[in-house]
């Protein structure tokens, strides 16, 4: 048969660290992104500024003088344009109706009519894209008047390498600034686990016998798991006490009988009368008896704590599980011990394990076919408003005030109780209902005997 390999578990560090710097990833290209945009948008600014102040100091060289235009190009504002390496400046001066009157006549037409305020935009020219501006000016003389359209451009690799420069730095200070969060992460990341290890070392150095509560300080989002842990360890704790009172009882309730048997046997063996030797055969017949009358009461209260832990409950038919536990209860060779049974009609459901409720029930009957007289026994089930409730009654002698307490206990007998018990069924019975949320009650019968009452918790049918 092939083993299922388990992959191994993630690492919550592991898994925070990648978190955060999957965000510090993405939070450093939008920064990217928006350095980018700033850079060319700040540089756009930068030199369409020169680009129109430019224009409008070449606007202002011209002049219209006896209805002839005349230009004094002032070459340091297009030397400005120019300083760039490797960058190039084109300008064109024309009149309203476009005939030129210097410059490089074949620059693209701006995409509208310019007005009143420069026109920028970009366009391709002399294979690259160049940014134009273009400025008009109107003239009045006393002999004419005219407009000019004065329009400038100049490539982008100024703007371009202002720009890259720009996001060259930016994303520097992002590279560094991501490091440095990533670092204070991942020491923030080291803080946090720090309860853990504190919560694993004292867990570490501790006996496994200490199961004492944890008393680490940890963060508040960390009580809980505390609080929990410490409750775990107490009913560790409660589990092993139980467990080691439950095998001192058992090798005290052991001792008695084997020591018996010994004994016995050691008569048996000594003996040459068949008569004295029979004896000793059969009083090592009953105290061998009564030792698996014991083993089997204590595998039937191992059996009961574990399932009683376990709480794997459903719906179970309370009248069924009366029936069944009658069944097995009932001796089935010699005279048959009498029973009055009264139930009633209506579905008895509760929600627990049938397996559980049956062995109690087993047990209480038991009880009363041993100490309960000659008289029938009368077992009854009914219901209430939210219960079921079962009775058993006997014709025996009661129990007394004191006794009755006692009893539940493991191992625990009545004062006056006859030897042979083992004194584990009504305890038995007594885990069982309370592992169901129930209760039980023992009271004397004003006409002689003892009533055992039991209430269980009815599940929705």
């Amino acid at each position: 048969m092939e083993r299922t390999e388990r992959s191994a578990p993630a690492s919550l560090r592991r898994t925070l660290m990648l978190y955060l710097g999957v965000l510090l990833a993405v939070f450093a290209v939008v920064l990217l992104f928006a350095a980018r945009d700033y850079g060319q948008r700040a540089a756009n600014r930068s030199f369409d500024h020169l680009l129109v102040s430019s224009a409008l100091s070449i606007a202002d060289s011209v002049a219209l003088v006896e209805g002839q235009w005349q230009v004094d190009l002032p070459y340091a504002a297009l030397d400005l344009l120019s300083m760039a390496e490797e960058d190039r400046v084109f300008y064109r001066v024309a009149d309203s109706q476009g005939r030129l009157i210097t410059g490089y006549g074949d620059l693209p037409a701006a995409p509208r009519r310019p007005g009143a305020r420069p026109q920028l935009f970009d366009a391709a020219y002399s294979g690259e894209t160049v940014r134009f501006v273009v400025v008009t000016r109107s003239f009045a003389a006393a002999s004419a008047q005219g407009e000019v359209q004065v329009q400038v451009g100049q490539t982008r690799r100024a703007r371009e390498v202002l720009a890259q420069d720009m996001v060259n730095r930016a994303l520097l200070a992002i590279g560094l600034l991501s490091a440095l969060l990533l670092a204070l992460v991942a020491f923030a990341v080291h803080r946090v686990f720090r309860p853990l290890v504190r919560v694993e070392r004292e867990l570490s150095r501790r006996e496994p016998s200490d199961l004492k509560p944890l008393d680490a300080r940890v963060p508040r989002e960390m009580d809980q798991m505390v609080a929990a842990l410490n409750r775990f360890m107490e009913r560790l704790s409660s589990s092993n006490e139980t467990l080691r009172a439950f095998m001192a009882e058992a090798a005290h309730q052991m001792r008695t009988p084997l020591a018996a048997l010994r004994a016995q046997a050691q008569l048996a063996v000594d003996d040459d009368d068949p008569r004295d030797m029979r004896r000793s055969l059969q009083a090592i017949e009953r105290n061998a008896a009564h030792m698996s009358r014991l083993l089997n009461q204590l595998l039937s209260d191992a059996s009961v704590i574990h399932r009683s832990n376990l709480q794997r409950f459903q719906p179970v038919d309370l009248a069924e599980t009366v029936h069944q536990a009658l069944h097995e209860a009932l001796p089935q060779a010699g005279r048959a011990p009498r029973v009055q049974l009264a139930m009633t009609n209506a579905a008895v459901q509760v929600n627990g394990d049938a397996l559980l409720l049956r062995e109690a029930i087993k047990n209480l009957v038991d009880n009363a076919l041993k100490y309960g007289g000659d008289g029938a026994l009368q077992i009854a089930l009914t219901m209430d408003d939210a219960h079921a409730v079962l009775t058993i009654a006997d014709h025996g002698p009661g129990i007394t005030a004191a006794d009755a307490e006692r009893v539940f206990e493991r191992f625990g007998r009545g004062e006056d109780a006859p030897p042979g018990g083992a004194g584990l069924g009504l305890a038995i019975v007594k885990r069982v209902v309370d592992s169901h949320g129930g209760s039980i009650d023992l009271a004397n019968r004003p006409q002689g005997g003892l009533v055992a009452t039991i209430r269980l918790p009815r599940s929705a049918a």
